[in-house]
């Protein structure tokens, strides 16, 4: 009993510790909403150099544009709320309680729903938001009362009934297949990124739809069935509802021994950030946008080491009995009720921590602030003990965009490879990776292997080299590359194998998290194309092959500065902005005697060479090989970067 009982109150103060540190976060994460809206309104992040707001939020805040556009949502709501915004700025209220109620609050009843707020769950106050929701429906009819406010009428989806987010409704995809499948896929998603669809779902959807076209089209009538649901989804979808339900009750069953904690009111926190916060934006409006970013820069660290402290105590928690031990029904229902965040989010933080365990060089950078969250999201996904100074180091010189290019490439080497301990690439690695992108955006790949087709040069890459997952998979790409989208793969010739990776020669295993209702479609239609498919073809490579078939002919079109434009991938060469929508910028100005050469024209957006460069926001100087980047102010750069290095930020 004695042990149970320190275990106890190990549990109480994890708990206690969570959610004070969550209402904490809230208030960051709401100050931080607040001065990205004033940025947004005044398009104050132009003079800083940025093409968007998601540009500027991603290199200057490390933070997802949904998660910027979330904290702006709530920050733009709650500005005609002050009571709830004080009350979240000081800790009050939890995120997820500020978030539903300002759905619905309106200033004149703003006091009532307060109210509310601090007496009853989460669950509890969906209930009474639907009630509001549905009787400011019915007023607004002809004959009703006055029209409701836009955020009141709208629905909420049936994941939210039950306490879920969608990012909880989706599933792995798993698929295992051979290198030439594999290297068709990523020429696939290449395609697919030139054609504007980024992201691993919309990806796989967009080769569904694809796939079910062409099937459509060459099987006979009524071949495929395309009513799924009664194929299995209907029953999957059923299961899910009654999960749902199950879940429900005996989250209401548990909401009565944990009650008390729940509606426990936490003192107030009136500290420098949160007294900022509950002001709103008012004293923003007349800041510069240098003072802004400022900020901005400062409170982004701040959250990024409290967000670290979070992810180490939730995996105290779990380990130390988790959410039920602590009397919840699910860990859903304790990320909510308690810390005010939906489950996803603690489970992606909590992960971060794990990761970090084995990574501790860069568990100290993120916690000094030398990098930031989304440098530290990518560098765990590809860094081992081995590898991870490297991995840091490259961190610490590159821009997010940089950043992710290269991650995504040496994951790419890692599964062709099999080797684990890769390092970050070098110019000349990355530079023949890029050979992938220019031939299919140029429609090369399309060709037959007779035509235009360069022999690969002989490689020999010995098994204890350190640079091993580079070669290998460079070797098979350039042996693709001479065979085409049709041709067959063969494993690069004097390629030493080493022990850890020879089991995955051949055989490379892609996962994609989708929604539920994508996982359900590829299964459903994949079981009833198999019958159909050509021996040796596997569902894969028939869904890109299918998409190639649709898409191939926007490929290779003659337009000027083309070859400017293939060579650098058809995508802006600002360091912080990804668009696509390139035209030719001349690194020394016709009107200063530059040419139309290669190396003195760089693909730029809209943007960034109207209102950037010529607006003086932006300075590219220096030739297409190497261009010296100045973002910002002239006076006072806030994003410098010569080549692909960051020297300054």
């Amino acid at each position: 009993m004695r042990g149970s009982g320190m275990v106890s109150r190990s549990l109480e103060e994890l708990d206690a510790e969570l959610a004070m540190r969550a209402r904490r976060g809230a208030a960051w994460q709401l100050r931080l909403g607040q001065l990205l809206e004033v940025l947004a309104q005044l398009e104050l992040y132009f003079q800083l150099g940025f093409s968007s707001l998601a540009a500027y939020a991603l290199e200057r805040c490390e933070r997802s544009a949904r998660w910027v556009e979330a904290a702006r949502c709530l920050s733009r709501r709650l500005e005609s709320l002050p009571l709830l915004r004080r009350s979240l700025a000081t800790g009050q209220l939890s995120w997820s309680v500020a978030e539903l109620v300002s759905s619905v609050a309106r200033p004149e009843d703003e006091a009532r729903w307060l109210e509310l707020a601090r007496g009853h769950t989460v669950r509890e106050l969906r209930q009474h938001v639907q009630a509001a929701r549905s009787t400011a429906v019915v007023d607004s009819t002809p004959g009703g009362g006055a029209e409701p406010s836009e955020p009141a009428l709208r629905p909420s989806s049936p994941a939210s009934e039950h306490g879920t987010v969608s990012e909880e409704e989706r599933c792995t995809l798993s698929c295992t297949v051979n290198l030439e499948d594999a290297w068709l896929f990523e020429a696939t998603r290449t395609l697919l990124e030139h054609l504007g669809t980024p992201g691993q779902a919309a990806q796989i959807e967009a080769l569904l739809a694809e796939g079910q076209e062409a099937l459509l089209a060459a099987l006979p009538r009524g071949a495929l069935q395309l009513d799924f649901e009664t194929s299995g989804e209907a029953s999957r979808r059923q299961r899910r509802e009654q999960h749902g339900r199950w879940q429900a009750g005996a989250e209401v069953c548990c909401e009565r021994g944990v009650r008390s904690s729940l509606l426990q009111r936490m003192p107030p926190r009136l500290d420098e950030v949160s007294a900022a916060a509950a002001g709103g934006l008012s004293s923003l409006q007349t800041r510069s946008a240098q003072a802004l970013d400022e900020e901005v820069r400062e409170l982004c660290r701040g959250l990024a080491r409290q967000e670290l402290e979070l992810a180490r105590l939730l995996v105290l928690l779990q380990r130390a009995g988790g959410w039920r031990a602590l009397g919840y029904a699910s860990e859903a229902q304790y990320a909510r009720e308690r810390l005010g965040l939906s489950r996803s989010v603690v489970f992606a933080r909590r992960a971060l921590a794990v990761r970090l365990e084995a990574l501790p060089a860069v568990a100290e950078a993120l916690s000094s602030s030398v990098i930031g969250l989304e440098a530290a999201q990518q560098l765990i996904r590809i860094a081992t003990p081995r590898t991870e100074h490297l991995w840091l180091e490259r961190a610490r010189q590159r821009t997010i965009k940089h950043l992710r290019e290269e991650v995504a490439a040496a994951l790419i080497a890692v599964r062709v490879s099999g080797e684990m301990d890769c390092p970050p690439p070098a110019d000349a690695e990355l530079e023949r990776y890029a050979e992938l992108q220019r031939a299919v955006i140029s429609g090369r790949a399309c060709e037959p292997a007779s035509q235009s087709r360069v022999a690969p040069r002989p490689l020999v890459v010995p098994a204890s080299d350190a640079r091993r997952a580079w070669l290998v998979m460079l070797a098979n790409l350039e042996r693709w590359l001479a065979g085409g989208l049709m041709g067959p793969v063969e494993q690069a010739s004097g390629v030493q194998t080493s022990a850890e990776a020879r089991q995955h020669v051949g055989r490379v295993v892609l996962r994609w998290r989708v929604p539920s209702d994508v996982y359900d479609w590829w299964h459903t239609l994949q079981a009833q194309a198999r019958a159909w498919l050509r021996p040796g073809v596997s569902w894969l490579r028939f869904l890109c092959l299918a998409f190639w078939q649709a898409w191939r002919h926007v490929l290779g079109a003659p337009v000027e500065y083309g070859g400017v434009y293939l060579r650098d991938g058809y995508r802006c060469r600002s360091p912080v902005c990804s668009r696509r929508d390139v035209t030719p910028h001349h690194l020394r100005f016709r009107s200063q005697g530059g040419g139309d050469e290669p190396e003195n024209v760089a693909a730029v957006c809209s943007w960034c060479h109207l209102f950037g460069i010529h607006g003086g926001c932006i300075r590219a100087q220096g030739t297409a090989e190497c261009i010296h980047w100045e973002l910002g102010p002239v006076s006072r750069p806030c994003v410098v970067v010569h080549g692909r290095e960051r020297v300054a930020a």
